[in-house]
């Protein structure tokens, strides 16, 4: 049996798991409170604590012949027993919902659960940890789940034209932002001595420009002269713009028959505004993109009280000739992002881990390293410290607005490592845009744009 990852569903797996400490929740008699990684979910009272479950979280989609299988849909008469009826609506999609003060960001279900798919599938080879979207057997390769998309906008809306690969076939470097892992699911790449900076995560749409190398488009004489044997400069450096899967410009210039979320290119017309042609060859921001444009928030309810589109750096790097990309660190960044005249994303601490635990617990760096040696659960010290102590807030860019989250960076060469914890409100309020399939820049962008 092999486990896999779908691209792109990194954060919208199952997980093995062991049953979490259950908690009684006032006014349910048959359901208990579990959390797993800062996410609380509700399951049965007489859950087996000694077996191993699989945990899904808020914005995954399970697939159908998995749910099937285990009378999961709400609609009956889609499930292996139509006597039974489940809570998933027909897209199989986990919810964030709020029942009796708990605010439910995941699904949790018996692994067993997953013999649906092929009852031979030896059970015991499972391991607590183990994530995966899709498996293989026998049977071959089976999908569980991946990442949820709201519906595509209905093709021949206003700005949705034909994609062209004509940029990617002209483009030779530029990289796609890496992806960003959870936080409590991958506290144990964290050391007590770690330099770390936390920053505020911005809810708007990626946006990365690079001065980088291109294939020129040769003329019918230099084709000529180059099968002759003639040597003939084939590259040339250009300023490419892109959202975070689509390359969307060339010198600031129209690509023919490109498809944009907007009618317009807000991503060029950004990055020409506050980048220009300021960028040193092989030099890469990444950032986000915030605000209004076009009379409307780039993401609903997460305008940040500006009626413009802003633009806020949280990554800068250097691409040599041979395409390595190497981050600048965090001071780096803020020094030359400061040059640039842009702004980062908003900066909440820099210094140790031990340091930053210690601010947030009430003990000094060296009673915080002894605490660390006998063993307390770090991933439950920063589950605490962020959503007792930090999350669920005014955001500290627009006090209407709601704190998405936060990024913990390492300064790791030759990329940073950087993990992200979502605030459960903002969970919530993501999951309430999907119930109302209003369409994120974000997804629409990853799904009908050729990059």
């Amino acid at each position: 049996m092999g486990l896999s990852i779908k691209h792109g569903s990194e954060n919208y797996c199952a997980q093995v798991i062991n049953l979490p400490a259950k908690v009684p929740v006032a006014g349910l008699d048959n359901l208990v409170q579990v959390t797993h990684q800062g996410n609380s979910c509700l399951v049965g009272k007489d859950s087996d604590p000694d077996i191993k479950y699989l945990f899904f979280p808020a914005g995954t989609e399970l697939a159908a012949t998995y749910m099937h299988f285990n009378n999961l849909f709400r609609h009956a008469e889609n499930n292996v027993d139509q006597e039974k009826a489940g809570f998933f609506e027909d897209n199989g999609r986990v919810k964030a919902i709020k029942f009796k003060g708990v605010i439910s960001t995941g699904f949790i279900i018996p692994l067993e659960s997953i013999l649906g798919l092929d009852p031979d599938i030896d059970l015991g080879q499972f391991k607590v940890g183990d994530s995966f979207t899709s498996l293989s057997s026998k049977e071959g390769i089976m999908d569980l789940c991946w990442k949820y998309i709201v519906p595509s906008r209905t093709p021949g809306a206003p700005g949705s034209k034909t994609p062209s690969k004509k940029a990617t076939d002209q483009v030779k470097y530029f990289p796609e932002h890496t992806d960003t892992g959870h936080l409590l699911k991958n506290v144990h790449t964290l050391n007590l001595n770690d330099h770390i900076v936390v920053t505020h995560k911005l809810h708007g749409t990626s946006i990365r420009v690079a001065n980088t190398v291109v294939y020129r488009q040769l003329s019918w004489k230099e084709k000529l002269a180059k099968k002759l044997g003639v040597k003939v400069q084939e590259e040339e450096h250009a300023y490419i713009v892109g959202s975070r899967r689509v390359i969307k410009s060339k010198n600031y210039g129209p690509l023919d028959n490109k498809n944009h979320y907007y009618s317009q290119d807000i991503w060029t017309e950004v990055a020409e505004q506050a980048i220009a042609y300021n960028l040193i060859k092989g030099e890469a921001i990444y950032g986000e993109v915030i605000g209004t444009y076009m009379g409307a928030p780039i993401q609903k309810g997460y305008s940040y009280g500006s009626g413009i589109p802003k633009l806020y750096i949280y990554r800068i790097t250097h691409i040599n000739s041979q395409g390595f990309e190497v981050d600048l660190s965090w001071e780096q960044v803020k020094q030359r992002a400061a040059q640039l005249g842009v702004e980062t994303v908003p900066e909440l601490y820099v210094g140790t881990l031990s340091n930053f635990i210690g601010t947030y617990i009430g003990l000094d760096s060296k009673i915080a390293g002894d605490w660390w040696d006998d063993g307390s659960d770090i991933g439950g010290v920063l589950e605490d410290i962020f959503y007792n102590k930090l999350l669920e807030k005014p955001s500290v860019l627009d006090g209407k607005t709601l704190e998405e989250g936060f990024v913990v960076r390492k300064d790791t060469y030759p990329k940073a490592t950087a993990l992200k914890i979502k605030s459960r409100q903002f969970l919530m309020h993501e999951s309430k845009m999907q119930d109302q399939e209003v369409v994120d820049i974000e997804s629409e962008e990853a799904v009908n744009e050729t990059i």
